[in-house]
């Protein structure tokens, strides 16, 4: 450890204010000029100063940052009450020039959205604990568009038409209601939004089979929709 902390900054300063009037009055008995003792008390006042001074300007700034906010906020609430006002008089009085006058833009007329997008690349995989089949898939969704869901359907073996197993609003779903038997069963998923839906997606075909071992397997595939030969 050195003669005197070098830091932390407190500590230096609190160790030079004690020896400030050490220094000065012991001067001539341990080898300092009284100009020299003079100089050091000048400079530890003029760092104490300084120090003074940026903590009283650090708390104006976090002040003036505040003040800042708080009408920036105010400023700005202001303004939209401001501009949905003049659109809503433009509105009722069935007159576009309210926001020339205004000088804002008027508001753009509504985009239609897309039907939801095809669903794709479907998987499945088996939790062999419960016999839950997990179906996967993807579908990214026009900009703008929110509220999507999508309708799973299932056809076992021997059945003509799919049939409605659920809707969920991810990509994701658990079938927990098919009964093991049957070597395959399929599915299909769309998407649905509002009034409107999406295109079906191809047939996911999942495939039951044993091991050699005893074990059960799982294979699906995801046909261009038409069944497998």
């Amino acid at each position: 450890m050195g003669t005197y902390p070098e830091s932390p900054r407190a500590a230096f300063l609190e160790w030079c204010d004690g020896h400030a009037d050490v220094f000065a009055t012991n001067a001539a008995s341990i080898g300092l000029s009284p100009g020299a003792a003079a100089a050091f008390a000048s400079a530890l006042a003029a760092a104490q100063g300084a120090v003074k001074a940026q903590t009283e300007a650090k708390q104006k700034a976090k002040t003036a940052t505040a003040d800042l906010s708080l009408k920036m906020e105010t400023l700005t609430a202001l303004t939209g009450d401001i501009v949905r006002t003049i659109r809503a008089f433009a509105e009722s009085a069935n007159n576009p020039a309210v926001y020339g006058l205004a000088e804002i833009p008027a508001p753009a007329d509504p985009t239609a959205v897309p039907p939801p997008a095809l669903c794709t690349d479907l998987t499945a995989t088996l939790d062999g604990a419960t016999g839950n089949i997990t179906i996967k898939w993807k579908a990214t969704q026009p900009e703008g568009a929110a509220g999507t869901s999508y309708i799973i359907t299932r056809r076992a073996a021997g059945q003509a038409n799919f049939s409605f197993l659920g809707v969920t609003g991810k990509k994701s779903f658990v079938d927990t209601t098919f009964t093991a038997g049957p070597d395959s069963v399929q599915y299909q998923v769309q998407g649905t939004r509002s009034d409107s839906t999406g295109p079906m997606s191809a047939i996911l075909v999942v495939s039951f089979g044993r091991t050699g071992g005893g074990g059960f397997t799982i294979a699906s595939q995801s046909e261009g929709g038409k069944l497998a030969a």
